[in-house]
């Protein structure tokens, strides 16, 4: 009971800043009985003096580990949360949508482009999921392609809408060319997802993406008829002096951490 006692303290001590709810309750509950189990480990190893156990225990199971183990306790609850009620409230506003427009409808007689309403709060629904998806899966480096799907299906799934727009009631012709922009957003946006996340060989995304979006900027901007397609080639060698810049800026900072000799011999030295 000593031993617990202890525990219990030092795990006070550590979480007397956070309020005595059932949340905390249940994770102090948690750590007391990881603390216990770890002792019985240790003992059983052939560890004689428990109060050396005591204090390894303590040591291992300092402020940092335990706030550290808490901050991912409260995110799992969150994230339950989110599974739990995210469609839900996606499907509720689809219904509601649904049941303005039948409003509008019935009694303004005015059934299109109305129907936009619904359209719109579907495409919001699903892109929302998409990016809850994208967040819960930010800590699975193993379904990084997974997420990488989602973030180029909601750019797919924002296009439709916005072409929808364009091309019905504004009645804009060369409203496809939304779909040529949502190529070269598709690329950003992995290029977004993969600094957020800290991807490695990054760089490889940035020598890609930045010619990538300059061709799809001169395309478009070409049959737009902006410029000359000749005028418009000036895009392409600026997309490719990015490239090198970022190169050599990257050349630059790696140098900062290179293997320097003198400094190895100074610090055997001193």
């Amino acid at each position: 009971m000593k031993v617990h006692y202890d525990y219990c303290e030092h795990i006070e001590s550590i979480m007397k800043e956070y309020p005595d709810n059932t949340v905390n309750f249940i994770f102090k509950r948690r750590v007391l009985q990881e603390m216990t189990e770890r002792t019985k480990q240790v003992l059983d190893r052939g560890l004689k003096d428990e109060k050396v156990c005591h204090e390894l225990i303590i040591s291992e199971f300092n402020s940092k580990k335990v706030l550290s183990d808490y901050s991912r306790y409260i995110n799992g609850i969150k994230e339950k949360k989110i599974i739990k009620y995210s469609p839900v409230a996606a499907v509720c506003a689809i219904l509601v949508s649904v049941v303005i427009f039948l409003l509008i409808g019935f009694f303004a007689d005015i059934w299109h482009p109305t129907w936009l309403i619904v359209e719109g709060t579907a495409t919001v629904s699903i892109i929302s999921l998409m990016w809850i998806g994208v967040y819960l899966l930010n800590s699975h480096k193993m379904l990084y392609a997974v997420s990488r799907a989602l973030v180029a299906g909601s750019v797919m799934v924002l296009t439709q809408f916005i072409f929808l727009v364009l091309r019905i009631p504004l009645g804009i012709e060369k409203a496809y060319l939304i779909f040529l922009a949502a190529l070269a957003l598709m690329f950003i946006g992995d290029l977004i997802l993969a600094t957020m996340t800290h991807q490695r060989l990054i760089i490889i995304n940035y020598l890609i993406t930045v010619p990538v979006v300059f061709v799809f900027i001169y395309v478009i901007f070409g049959i737009l008829r902006f410029y000359t397609w000749q005028q418009g080639e000036i895009l392409i060698y600026l997309s490719l002096i990015i490239d090198v810049l970022i190169v050599v800026g990257m050349i630059l900072h790696n140098k900062k951490y290179s293997y320097k000799p003198e400094e190895e011999d100074i610090w055997k030295e001193n």
